[in-house]
């Protein structure tokens, strides 16, 4: 099974580290995350990434700047925008990401 790996990017640390902690509960998945924006270079150096899922508080000046930068890296990087709704949602939209059907998780 391929693990896809999911950089998570917002400005609310809680919320950050509950989108890692919910993407984690699947095992075709791998989340890691950050607010410090300065740190998605050395992210993307040092780990693959299939999908850049932005979490709230980012403007759209910075959005754009994030996915030129991960995406000098990572060029088929899928790009996902969840500002909330529940883990449904967020399964919802990296099933259509990624192509595939993710199992409610335990």
């Amino acid at each position: 099974m391929k693990i896809h790996n999911v950089l998570v990017v917002g400005k609310n640390e809680a919320i950050v580290a509950l989108l890692i902690k919910l993407v984690n509960k699947y095992p075709e998945l791998f989340a890691l995350g950050t607010c410090e924006l300065e740190e998605v270079p050395t992210i993307c150096q040092i780990s693959p990434v299939d999908v850049l899922l932005f979490s709230s508080g980012l403007c759209l000046a910075e959005e754009k700047d994030i996915s030129q930068k991960v995406a000098q890296f990572h060029s088929n990087v899928k790009t996902v925008e969840h500002f909330g709704g529940g883990s449904g949602l967020l399964r919802t939209e990296l099933n259509q990401a990624l192509g595939l059907i993710l199992a409610c998780p335990e």
